[in-house]
């Protein structure tokens, strides 16, 4: 599996632990982990707080995202995928989109 892959799984397990909806997402640039993140809604009561949004947040301004790869566990929704088209990020690895198809509806 691809360590990117692992560390997002890794995220959506931290989520899970702390009660949470299990998905997790990492930003990636020049193969380096830049920002990790995981699915937070239940536990802040926060309907924004998804886990490629939480990612973002956590790696900062970096400048330009056009050289960035975002790996999430599950394919981004539409308020996701926004922000991805956003920031410029033009590629997204997703470890599993057939139970959820997300912003490809």
């Amino acid at each position: 599996m691809d360590r990117f892959m692992k560390s997002a799984i890794e995220e959506a397990t931290k989520g899970l632990s702390e009660g949470g909806i299990p998905i997790g997402s990492v930003l990636v640039k020049e193969s380096r982990i830049i920002g990790k993140g995981h699915n937070q809604r239940i536990q802040k009561s926060d309907p924004m707080a998804h886990a490629e949004i939480d990612c973002l947040r956590n790696a900062g301004r970096i400048g330009s995202y056009k050289d960035t790869v975002l790996y999430s566990t599950l394919m981004p929704c539409y308020l996701c995928a926004g922000a991805v088209v956003q920031f410029g990020i033009k590629k997204v690895v997703v470890g599993e989109s057939r139970t959820f198809e997300g912003a490809l509806q």
